[in-house]
């Protein structure tokens, strides 16, 4: 099987940053292919990647990895022959007839209706897009009687034409799009058992960056619940790396220090900034460039526009929040389309620390006292 993958913001890029992108995600869907025990040899066309799958029997998982890679917009199961109208005609007839027959609908197959569409990117090519819409059409309709639907046909014949050969085929897959993973440097971000972490971790690598994922601990429960996240997520990011750090003693600490100075119901909010004056260690340990969050905006406690102020101040280093401007129901149709929210809340495990009455409009001044009383 060949496969034509197609990208979008990739291929508006000047040509040497589109080489160097496209590079790499041919890198990262051999890799990913590996993970599967899936060989296949991936090829740099022009603005195409064409991939050729030499396991066999693992077709579907193939098509289903795909949708997994950030950077491709959609792909397509193709066949391939030579710049030539009549081998072009005859390979869209014979793609055509193995299509019908898998629908399965015996003599209501003359009543099925089609449409030819042809990008061409090789502009030498001797016919236009719509001349080769129209000779394709012709052909089929004389070869296998079918009727000509422009606006909503039952089978699209999709053939492009790129400078050695043209690709034709019937099926057509939606990717994520974005950027390759790791074109546009690492991150850190904060990974808990909840729904949000992962979306923001995924949104993330969507982006292009390559994501070491922190998860403080404080129970066995919650952890095993994250590295069963984590194993959904490295399909999106092959090379994401997992660090664990025992929180527990942090938070006992930060508890005892708060309850002596009857503040407990900031505990939200010191404990967030420690969370992030811990990740900033880590950010920079492994050489990473920004800290990212599964914050959003108004959802819990600690959540608020001013709470979100005063937990950032102090923390000299890049902080992304890429679901602040999502709601609830769009960040879990998120989590469900790539696999990590029946994980996520398969049981909650509550905080174990959350105040009766959580602090949720802080003032700076505030916040500048109690740390100095706490000394953390």
């Amino acid at each position: 099987m060949e496969i034509l993958v197609r990208y979008g913001e990739i291929g508006l890029k000047s040509t040497p940053i589109r080489r160097n992108l496209e590079e790499i995600l041919r890198k990262n869907i051999i890799k990913l292919f590996r993970k599967y025990e899936i060989d296949a040899d991936v090829i740099i066309l022009h603005r195409r990647l064409l991939i050729k799958l030499n396991t066999k029997n693992k077709e579907d998982l193939a098509i289903k990895l795909l949708k997994k890679v950030s950077g491709i917009v959609s792909y397509s199961p193709v066949y391939e022959c030579k710049l030539d109208i009549e081998e072009i005609s005859n390979t869209a007839i014979q793609l055509l007839r193995k299509k019908i027959k898998s629908l399965n609908i015996g003599d209501n197959a003359k009543n099925i209706t089609f449409a030819v569409k042809t990008k061409r990117s090789y502009k030498k090519f001797p016919y236009t897009s719509v001349e080769v819409n129209e000779k394709v059409g012709e052909k089929v309709i004389e070869k296998l009687g079918l009727n000509v639907d422009l606006e909503n046909p039952d089978i699209v014949i999709g053939i492009e034409i790129l400078k050695d050969r043209a690709y034709v085929f019937t099926e057509k897959y939606e990717g994520i799009g974005g950027l390759p993973a790791g074109s546009q440097g690492r991150a850190l971000c904060l990974i808990s058992d909840g729904i949000d972490s992962p979306v923001a971790t995924f949104m993330m690598i969507k982006r292009g960056c390559r994501v070491v994922l922190l998860h403080l601990k404080m129970s066995e429960e919650a952890l095993n619940k994250v590295r069963k996240i984590v194993d959904i997520l490295s399909d999106y990011d092959t090379d994401l790396e997992f660090v664990v750090y025992d929180y527990k003693k942090d938070m006992n600490n930060l508890i005892e220090k708060l309850s002596q100075i009857k503040k407990e119901n900031y505990t939200c909010i010191f404990c967030k900034k420690n969370m992030l004056k811990v990740a900033k260690k880590y950010a920079k340990y492994l050489d990473c460039d920004a800290i990212i969050t599964g914050d959003n905006l108004g959802q819990v406690a600690s959540q608020t526009l001013k709470n979100l102020r005063v937990i950032s101040e102090g923390v000299d280093y890049l902080i992304l929040r890429p679901l602040i401007g999502l709601d609830k129901d769009e960040i879990i149709k998120i989590a469900k389309d790539i696999g990590t929210y029946e994980i996520s809340t398969e049981k909650e495990i509550k905080c174990p620390y959350l105040p009766k009455h959580p602090k949720t409009v802080a003032k700076p001044e505030e916040i500048k006292k109690i740390k100095e009383k706490i000394k953390i």
